[in-house]
């Protein structure tokens, strides 16, 4: 599991523009729930460390936009940094050719910025989104092989 973490926290590493000057600072130990569920689907190594890599730009995207406030002195900067790490994770998912998770997760990442700008609560935590991802992707494998 941490050689997951390693792997995806360095694709992020080498992802990321100096320019941007946005800050990667997820925390390790709490990219290990998702790495674990990615190891419990078997997903190989490679293709696991891209889908973390994934799932950790959305989750600094959010950690970035939620909870802003005009008061924020900060604000135009998390807003700067969490569209970064948005459209860096569309940028990641096209290079690694995994366009049909963006499209699982669209709706469900749109529908948690709607309850944000309405003030209510966030969707669903992103490891739950991840694991219906990989419970259909693995359930159309498995109608695939069957036929």
């Amino acid at each position: 599991m941490t050689e997951l973490i390693e792997k995806a926290l360095q694709l992020l590493a080498a992802a990321c523009a100096p320019e941007a000057m946005a800050v990667l600072d997820a925390d390790p130990s709490e990219l290990k729930e998702t790495a674990s569920l990615l190891e419990r689907y078997a997903i190989p190594r490679s293709r696991g460390a891209k889908l973390l890599a994934l799932v950790t730009l959305l989750e600094l995207a959010r950690k970035r936009h939620d909870g802003l406030t005009l008061a924020d002195e900060r604000l135009t900067g998390r807003i700067l940094d969490g569209d970064y790490f948005q459209s860096l994770y569309v940028q990641l998912a096209v290079q690694f050719e995994e366009m049909e998770l963006v499209r699982y997760l669209a709706p469900l990442l749109k529908r948690h910025y709607v309850r944000l700008a309405l003030g209510e609560a966030g969707g669903e935590r992103l490891v739950v989104s991840l694991e219906g991802y990989l419970r259909a992707e693995q359930a159309v494998s498995r109608e695939e092989h069957a036929i």
